[in-house]
């Protein structure tokens, strides 16, 4: 992974400028305000479509991206 150097980069995305190569969790975090680009996944022989959201992409709407601050469970 060219962001973390600690796990396989197996992750590319289509929509981005580039050719990168990033591990799940640092493909979410590169993606955290680009939640419609078009990833794939190295899957041993080719890459193959995939989405942020198979990869643990979790989108909050508004707070700036952030999860809502209030704890709503009290």
């Amino acid at each position: 992974c060219e962001q973390c150097c600690e796990a396989e980069g197996s992750v590319q995305c289509m929509s981005c400028t580039g050719v990168h190569a990033w591990c799940g969790p640092c493909t979410v975090k590169a993606h955290r305000n680009l939640p419609f680009h078009k990833v794939q996944r190295w899957n041993g022989t080719h890459y193959q479509p995939t989405s942020l959201m198979e990869l643990g992409f979790l989108w909050h709407i508004g707070h700036g991206g952030d999860p809502c601050p209030r704890n709503w469970s009290d």
